[in-house]
């Protein structure tokens, strides 16, 4: 579900049209611009203090040092007309106040091609600061009016490039109102954590490049299907302003076989998302094979919920990330009852989300998509594996950043982080002295595996759970069949002490939907993730990891090349190998968190 083949690569909004240059000026207030006319002078003016000055550096001395004087004013007009007041000013400052947009006595063809870049870009959406200053400017300088406010309008392009340039980099995502709300859920105690990766470049030395389209694209995100999802987004408009589909009507479900006017309508849905294409199975090969006693006086294949729309019906649910059974049930629905407008702000906002990811991967790394519960292997851009995870719980979410693989221990302790200790394991202890020894966990001083043991029975559990005492213990499970992290951990240095592990429980890798865990990642296959270390790591040796795999002795295992792994959090992208956009459902609810419906 990625590009590369794995889930991921997101899209932004709107395409603009030329023709939206017929609407009104922008809500920078078509008043700052006549206000500016104070001090800005017509081209002819700034351009020759004496009729014989023509020359080209004189013609642009003249307008540096114009620019200087207005720029450096208390209050100046023409800043007034911009937001980023102090970048500009210490930008035009550090390039001698040369114009960066008027080309001999008029804006020329650099001014052109930021509009054209505006207007090219599906992500920058309507109604926002950007799309309501590219239609001012680009009305404006088509009018004759443009040479006398020439310098106002030098720095609004600047701001203009400048906010186009923070939007192909960052996107909209405000992320300390983000953190602030995942610090509100901690106080309810449900944990979250996510580590944006923010792109490093010089806005200054950016606006000075000379081809626009050329910076722009440099600046793109390259990994997680970026591209391709920009052009699923380009799509998803296209069905937008056909109208999108209709909302299916309330039933309990349709499966094959049936037959009515709901089906009808699911087919008609699935054609509408480019669910349903063509085949050969027909409602009336189904018809015709199954046994009826009442016969319908017309027969309408597209009422028959045949082979071809079971097809579809799966194609969908994969697509959404849903059981594939068939069946259209009432999650199916919902799925399918999701409007085309809400779709595309969840493509944008995924979009956003890749700009704040590594843009620098490795030839060969890891990614783990929590709403997607997969871990993908990627070698030279190309998906050699996918493995099922679990992924943190509702309340445990899994956090959100990167990291190298750096060691792997063969039959791992677990050592139980104390927060279970004391919200599970203590109150379990009250109710059951038992419980302990049930489940196989060992209480230490230390949290050295030789350190020595503590006789549950010695210890007055009632006053820990009532806060009397500090449990000044360690509480450990020995390497075994019943221990938590199974027989291998894959480890990677991090402040949530959050890693990969094998798991006793398989039964709950058979779920779609897989959020079960504390916040550590649980491996479907942990033994052939570990093979694909070995391929890379020359001190990897199978036959004696397998010896030490059948026995019960811990061994920790240094990785001589580290494996990168990127936990993300994408609920839209893109699949390379099925060439299709792929839905998640927002497990941890970040969507929201993100403002997902601003978009």
């Amino acid at each position: 579900m990625y590009s590369n083949r794995y889930f991921l690569s997101f899209i932004s909004s709107l395409v603009l049209s030329v023709t939206a240059c017929a609407e009104p000026p922008s809500p920078f207030d078509s008043m700052s611009v006549s206000k500016a006319k104070e001090t800005n002078t017509p081209f002819q003016q700034v351009a020759s203090s004496e009729s014989n000055q023509t020359t080209a550096d004189d013609h642009a001395n003249a307008l540096a040092q114009k620019l200087q004087t207005e720029i450096n004013k208390k209050n100046s007009p023409i800043l007034h007309t911009v937001h980023d007041k102090s970048f500009l000013k210490r930008f035009y400052r550090q390039n001698s106040y040369q114009p960066l947009w008027i080309e001999a006595s008029d804006f020329g063809g650099k001014a052109q091609s930021l509009l054209r870049a505006v207007e090219n870009d599906p992500t920058i959406i309507a109604k926002s600061k950007i799309h309501d200053e590219y239609l001012f400017l680009h009305k404006y300088l088509k009018s004759k009016q443009r040479n006398q406010d020439a310098l106002s309008i030098e720095l609004r392009l600047s701001q203009l490039y400048l906010d186009v340039l923070e939007h192909t980099l960052y996107g909209k995502i405000d992320w300390k109102d983000f953190q602030r709300k995942l610090k509100a859920e901690k106080r309810k105690r449900i944990s979250g954590n996510w580590v944006p990766v923010k792109a490093s470049y010089k806005l200054s030395e950016l606006m000075l490049k000379p081809n626009i389209q050329e910076t722009l694209n440099a600046i793109k995100p390259k990994n997680f299907g970026y591209e391709s999802l920009l052009t699923a987004l380009q799509k998803l408009r296209e069905l937008q302003a056909k109208g999108g589909w209709e909302k299916l009507p309330e039933f309990k479900k349709l499966t094959l076989g049936d037959q009515g006017d709901n089906v009808i309508k699911l087919r008609d849905r699935l054609k509408a998302s480019g669910d349903l294409g063509q085949c050969e199975q027909t409602g009336e090969k189904l018809f015709e094979s199954t046994p009826t006693t009442e016969a319908p006086i017309t027969f309408q294949p597209e009422a028959i919920f045949d082979e071809c729309l079971d097809a579809a019906v799966r194609k969908f649910q994969k697509r959404h990330g849903l059981e594939e059974d068939g069946i259209v049930g009432k999650g199916t629905q919902r799925a399918m009852n999701e409007s085309v407008e809400s779709k595309i702000q969840k493509v944008l906002l995924n979009i956003d989300r890749i700009k704040w990811l590594p843009r620098e991967l490795g030839d060969r790394y890891l990614v783990v998509n929590i709403p997607e519960f997969m871990l993908h292997y990627i070698v030279d851009g190309k998906t050699q594996d996918q493995i099922r995870v679990i992924v943190g719980d509702k309340k445990h979410r899994t956090p959100i950043f990167n990291e190298k693989v750096s060691f792997i221990v063969l039959n791992p302790y677990w050592k139980v982080p104390m927060g279970i200790v004391k919200r599970e394991i203590i109150p379990a202890m009250v109710r059951n002295p038992r419980y302990l020894a049930k489940e196989g966990l060992e209480i230490h001083t230390t949290w050295s595996e030789n350190s020595p043991k503590i006789d549950p029975s010695w210890l007055f559990w009632e006053d820990y759970y009532h806060g009397y005492e500090k449990f000044p213990y360690r509480i450990m499970q020995p390497p075994g069949k019943r221990n938590a992290l199974g027989k291998i951990k894959f480890k990677f240095p991090n402040r949530f002490d959050v890693y990969l592990h094998d798991t006793p429980t398989k039964h709950l890798f058979k779920r779609t939907a897989r959020a079960f865990s504390h916040g550590c990642i649980r491996v479907s296959e942990p033994y052939e993730l570990f093979k694909k270390f070995s391929t890379f790591n020359d001190n990897i040796n199978l036959k004696k990891a397998d010896k030490i795999l059948k026995g019960k002795r811990q061994r920790q295992i240094n990785i001589q090349n580290k494996l990168p792994i990127h936990i993300v959090y994408l609920t839209a992208g893109y699949d390379a190998q099925t060439e299709e956009l792929q839905f998640r459902e927002d497990v941890y609810r970040y969507d929201t968190l993100q403002n997902v419906d601003k978009y």
